[in-house]
């Protein structure tokens, strides 16, 4: 968990195959000791398809996350300034289900055609003969 002032704020798109993309944030969270000095900048990212709240430099956060490389990747912060939670949102839980399920679909349709393909008999006309020596 780090508390401090946010500093340097960016944001930027990146492409996620044909379609998707998603917004990444970046800043550093200046943390302070008791007598006002900078004691650390901890470097944070927040990635997401949108974001609920805001946050701008000069605020004050608190967040909390798992360290990679480096920096902090966090999900969800307080912004202590306006007393406002920001929260980086995914994909929605039915709509991932909905594509779950449609890729199932998909799938169980082209196994069916194939087995079909492969394992039913050919059409024999009636007049084929069927005696054989």
């Amino acid at each position: 968990m780090v508390e401090g002032q946010v500093r340097a704020l960016t944001s930027r798109t990146e492409r996620q195959g044909e379609s998707d993309h998603s917004t990444v944030w970046t800043f550093r969270v200046e943390r302070y000791d008791e007598a006002g000095d900078r004691i650390s900048l901890i470097p944070v990212e927040m990635r997401g398809y949108r974001f609920e709240g805001a946050i701008h430099d000069g605020d004050w956060v608190r967040a909390g996350g798992r360290r990679k490389g480096g920096t902090l990747h966090v999900n969800r912060l307080e912004n202590l300034t306006t007393g406002a939670s920001v929260r980086a949102k995914g994909i929605s839980k039915p709509v991932m289900i909905i594509a779950c399920v449609m890729i199932a679909l998909i799938a169980a349709f082209i196994a069916w055609n194939f087995y079909g393909i492969l394992f039913e008999a050919p059409d024999v006309p009636s007049d084929y003969p069927s005696d054989f020596p």
